[in-house]
């Protein structure tokens, strides 16, 4: 006789599933980067950032500050790692500084 709980899977395994049959798991990530933002970068970057999207693993960014979107664009490899780090897996692959 098999246990009922091996055929259903479980809520989690379903959720999971349908975020990402719709793609729903990008848009999740995309939020999930926006709410974290400020602890990922600090006070000062969060301030100066107007713009945050997440498309096929890559991070579009905009700044509002010349100085600092130069200094994103050329600390964008740093900034990708501490993301990725930040999630414990890695939701972007590239970052676009724009």
């Amino acid at each position: 006789m098999s246990n009922p709980k091996d055929k259903d899977p479980s809520i989690a395994s379903v959720l999971q599933n349908m975020y990402k049959r719709y793609r729903l798991d990008v848009k999740a990530s995309e939020i999930n980067i926006k709410k974290d933002w400020e602890a990922i970068v600090g006070s000062v970057i969060a301030r100066h950032t107007l713009q945050i999207e997440l498309k096929s693993k890559t991070l579009y960014l905009k700044f509002d500050n010349p100085p600092l979107k130069n200094e994103m664009f050329l600390q964008r490899d740093l900034l990708l790692a501490k993301v990725n780090e930040h999630f414990g897996h890695v939701v972007a692959e590239k970052i676009f500084v724009g």
